[in-house]
């Protein structure tokens, strides 16, 4: 009898077991978005409202609530005022720093907020931006792919869903998995689902293409012949910008130049000349403790130039046409390196004597180990991050115009009525630079058996050369499904042509303004300082009274030649990646014009 009346009590206790959850704790990013809705959903709205918000994140392709992202924007930033103004208020009572520089925190705890504010409300434009930025480069090979598929017999939905697998697109992969998932998800059919993702794109262009493809369809009208005039029109139009970004990006590098190299010449004077008056002023007090506020020298150093260059990289990145190929492996070596050189940095700070910088009076011996111990550093950082961007690149100069060359051939050979894998058989005898290892992977893979798509497939494994990739796939698709007639192949070789072109006229109009820099980075580590020199000369006053001066100098000028270095690769080859050669050079003729000036001042 107990153990049949036990029998419920444990079955019941099993029951309560298996109804018990374990429930997981909130995220910190939880926490703070409960604690912006409660406190500040009703202003969240308000704003949401006043920017319609819901429209500008629909076009970002965020999917974020408006009234969300609006709540944590105003806690952000009040809260972002209450720790810039407490650490300002902390900093004044306990430093007691002169007034100029009191002025300038003040300033900063005011400028923080406000950034934080602008970030967060440009954010949704910017990703807009990019959004049909990315899109608008990818289009002209994304409409031939579609005619292509057009010709073949393929049905609009199975073209979506074949673009949505194609690692070769990126952005037009993603509106893709937008349009296949309003379908699936949805019960949308196709064309609804295309209208409904092309209506709220932020592409003007990609809009009107889509939405007249699909009134086409409606229609029962010409649907290839359509898709080939806008196709025809999209690789035209894709000249023009190019050249039209090209000026474009010119114009960014001169702002930089102006503002980088010209007025930092002007606002380094002005700091010499005040370095030097003060020198004056207090020699003349009898004193040689001299106090030089370094403090105004350091924030244009190490925060304005900063900046300014991170706002000239950002406009670059958005105006920049840009290609899916991305350059990881050089970031993850760059970050692998950076504890490595700051190391180094202290090991030879230690080995030059420097360490007496942080507890003896400051001396030009102690600026010239520190510039060194920097430069090391930096060195440390981006030489590697160059070795390993000049691996990936390797051999891949000139691939655009040998694919031109070798889609005309093809178009020329097909015409003879040979198979296209017979084409590409013979077209393997032939010389297209560095090409040519591609051409005979693809055809000793035929040779032996395998199909087209996987002979391509294994020649152009590990080929970074992103419009060779896409051009070989899209022949690939016109030949297994439109039988890859020469007309498809020779319109293709005339687009490669015209990007051949353009880059050969983009190497040449960028060579000239990548070599501003250099001369950037040459006049600011040491016409400043020679001129502070010189007016310290003129008053008799020994120059070691302005060495707080000369280190922000010539640290900020070796500092500010490795960011000029990152952007003058990123305008010029459209990748950060491609900076970290132009960065080393930088540094490395910085320090050796820091190190010589240092000799003429007499360190």
């Amino acid at each position: 009898m107990k153990l049949l009346r036990r029998a419920p009590r444990k079955r019941a206790k099993e029951e309560r077991k298996v109804v018990r959850r374990r429930v997981a704790p909130p995220t910190v990013r939880e926490v703070f978005t409960a604690f912006s809705l409660t406190f500040f959903e009703k202003p969240g709205k308000a704003l949401a409202k006043t920017f319609e918000f819901d429209k500008v994140l629909t076009r970002a392709g965020l999917a974020i609530h408006p009234v969300k992202y609006s709540a944590e924007t105003i806690s952000l930033t009040i809260l972002t005022t209450l720790f810039t103004v407490v650490a300002a208020a902390l900093f004044t009572a306990i430093a007691k720093p002169p007034l100029l520089t009191k002025v300038i925190a003040v300033l900063v705890a005011l400028m923080i907020p406000i950034m934080v504010f602008t970030y967060r409300f440009a954010y949704p434009y910017l990703r807009a931006s990019m959004r049909r930025n990315d899109v608008n480069n990818e289009l002209p090979f994304f409409m031939a792919y579609v005619a292509t598929m057009a010709r073949g017999g393929y049905s609009l939905e199975k073209v979506i869903e074949r673009v949505a697998n194609l690692r070769v697109f990126k952005a037009v992969r993603e509106e893709s998995r937008k349009i296949i998932t309003r379908i699936k998800m949805f019960g949308e059919d196709p064309i609804t689902a295309l209208d409904s993702v092309a209506l709220v794109h932020p592409s003007s262009r990609f809009r009107d293409i889509i939405l007249g493809y699909t009134t086409t369809l409606r229609s029962g009208g010409d649907v290839l012949h359509y898709l080939e005039i806008r196709t025809r029109e999209l690789f035209e139009a894709r000249a023009r910008e190019v050249r039209e970004v090209l000026n474009r990006l010119m114009s960014f590098l001169e702002v930089y130049t102006i503002f980088g190299v010209i007025v930092s010449l002007t606002v380094f004077v002005f700091f010499a000349v005040q370095g030097a008056i003060t020198a004056a002023q207090q020699m003349q007090r009898g004193g040689m403790a001299m106090s030089i506020d370094v403090a105004t020298p350091m924030l244009y150093n190490f925060l304005v130039l900063p900046m300014l260059g991170f706002f000239i990289m950002l406009a670059v990145h958005i105006n920049q046409p840009r290609t899916p190929v991305n350059y990881n492996e050089v970031y993850a070596t760059v970050f692998t390196f950076i504890p490595i050189s700051l190391a180094l940095f202290f090991a030879v700070l230690i080995v030059l004597g420097g360490v007496e910088i942080f507890m003896a009076p400051l001396t030009l011996s102690g600026v010239k180990a520190l510039i060194i111990a920097l430069a090391v550093a930096l060195e440390v950082v981006s030489i590697p991050g160059w070795l390993r961007y000049r691996a990936l690149v390797k051999g891949y100069r000139g691939f655009v115009q040998a694919t031109a060359d070798f889609l005309r051939d093809l178009s020329e050979v097909r015409k003879t009525g040979l198979s296209p894998e017979r084409c590409i058989i013979l077209l393997s005898q032939r010389s297209y630079r560095g090409l040519t290892r591609v051409i005979e992977r693809a055809a000793a893979a035929l040779s032996v058996g395998f199909s087209l798509e996987d002979a391509l497939r294994k020649a152009l494994k590990g080929v970074r050369e992103w419009f060779t990739v896409a051009a070989f796939r899209f022949l690939t698709d016109s030949i297994v499904v439109g039988g890859g007639s020469p007309e498809v192949v020779d319109t293709l070789a005339r687009f490669m042509q015209t990007l051949s072109e353009l880059e050969e006229e983009t190497r040449r109009r960028m060579r000239t303004q990548v070599i501003l820099p250099y001369f950037g980075s040459v006049l600011l580590s040491s016409i400043p300082v020679i001129l502070l020199y010189m007016l310290l000369a003129l008053a008799k006053i020994p120059v070691e009274a302005a060495t707080p001066l000369i280190l922000v100098m010539m640290t900020g000028a070796i500092f500010n030649s490795f960011i000029m270095g990152l952007i003058a690769g990123k305008a010029s080859q459209a990748t950060l990646a491609a900076g970290f050669i132009h960065a080393a050079i930088l540094v490395a003729l910085s320090i050796a014009v820091s190190t010589a000036t240092l000799l003429f001042i007499g360190a």
